[in-house]
């Protein structure tokens, strides 16, 4: 379940097993969706930003290959101490990190690809707006962004339906253009992902000297 937390801060959830039985094979079944999206390939660096379980990283691992790399991180220690079972079952080169969304200890430019999956709607207030920062702040000028939230209302609903059981109160009607616009990015294009069940913003870290 997800601990209390104040005002202000990000939810958290910690019961990583019971994730994995309620959402674990829904969420597995957009990895290449969104990589796809993305533009995830040989040499890329790529940011998995509130990996949970580690899937999207895991795939992502794949994609890269030895020259590039692939990092999840999580607010969760669970999630994360999860990923990496999973990671090392595999014999995956994924690498995952506890770390909040809204502070990622790298260096500015320092991936090519950022992929968020079903994770903007638990921060609350200007946390989406920090995180969105943060994730521009280390990609590359021209680095790419995938952000996935739900959009079909039965997706939504199914959601909603383990977020209660989860204990999480996710507000998927966020407008995600625009957040990802406020952050700072562009090229920004949207379209729906795995039958329509997610909504997929895509967008670019602006090039030095880009016209708004």
């Amino acid at each position: 379940m997800s601990r209390a937390h104040p005002e202000g801060s990000s939810i958290v959830i910690h019961r990583s097993g019971f994730y994995d039985i309620v959402a674990g094979r829904f969420v597995r079944r957009s990895d290449g969706a969104i990589l796809a999206r993305a533009g995830v390939g040989p040499g890329d660096r790529v940011l998995d930003v509130g990996t949970g379980p580690g899937y999207l990283a895991l795939a992502a691992s794949r994609l890269v290959g030895a020259e590039g790399a692939a990092v999840g991180i999580d607010a969760s220690p669970e999630m994360i101490d999860r990923a990496r079972m999973l990671a090392a079952r595999e014999g995956a080169r994924a690498e995952y990190r506890v770390v909040s969304a809204e502070s990622l200890p790298f260096e500015e430019g320092s991936f090519d690809v950022a992929v968020s999956r079903l994770v903007l709607h638990h921060l609350p207030g200007d946390l989406k707006l920090r995180a969105l920062a943060e994730v521009r702040r280390v990609l590359r000028p021209g680095g790419r962004l995938l952000v996935a939230d739900m959009a079909s209302p039965a997706a939504k609903g199914a959601h909603h339906l383990a977020a209660h059981v989860l204990g999480t109160h996710p507000d998927p009607e966020d407008a995600l253009e625009r957040l990802v616009w406020d952050a700072g990015f562009r090229q920004i294009t949207s379209g729906r992902l795995m039958h329509g069940m997610l909504l997929g913003v895509a967008a670019r870290s602006p090039e030095p000297g880009a016209q708004e």
